[in-house]
């Protein structure tokens, strides 16, 4: 069975993918996608969902 996501856990700070993923979806959740800030994140998360998923 599967673990329910805790919000209150916080990702280990050298789990650089995790720390990622949570400012791409901090910068997403308050809508803020136009700067350049969730583009240079959006950039780096596709780029290394593309390396470990190649097509």
């Amino acid at each position: 069975m599967p673990v329910p996501f805790d919000a209150s856990r916080t990702p280990p700070s050298d789990d650089h993918d995790a720390i990622l993923l949570e400012g791409l979806f901090q910068l997403a959740f308050s809508g803020e996608t136009r700067g350049w800030e969730f583009e240079k994140i959006d950039e780096e998360v596709h780029a290394r969902l593309l390396q470990a998923y190649p097509a």
